[in-house]
């Protein structure tokens, strides 16, 4: 997440906004956020029903059952999947090959 809110301001100039999605109640993302100190929204996927659409669903690990891979999305205004990075577990996704996508985005529009 603090590797997104550093980008931040670039991501948000390429016409773009962050959200970041996990299983956990709207309770525990508020003090996520807070202690993060971002201001982009949280929400809440209790259901599974993004992790699973998406196929970020992890069946279980390290005795947690239905959790979210650490990922990131890029959709388009038409709701189209065009960048998606699921990184291997214990690792994080590539926020530079993430914005090269979003630049080359901004670029065709």
């Amino acid at each position: 997440m603090s590797q997104l809110w550093d980008k931040i301001e670039e991501i948000r100039a390429l016409g773009a906004e962050v959200y970041a999605i996990s299983c956990d109640s709207h309770f525990a993302q508020a003090a996520w956020a807070r202690e993060l100190g971002v201001d982009f929204p949280f929400l809440s996927d209790w259901s599974r029903e993004v992790i699973t659409a998406y196929d970020l669903k992890i069946d279980e690990f390290i005795g947690y059952r239905e959790v979210p891979a650490r990922a990131i999305v890029i959709v388009d205004r038409d709701g189209t999947i065009v960048y998606r990075e699921r990184a291997p577990l214990r690792a994080l996704p590539d926020v530079e090959a993430a914005l090269a996508a979003l630049r080359s985005l901004a670029v065709r529009r």
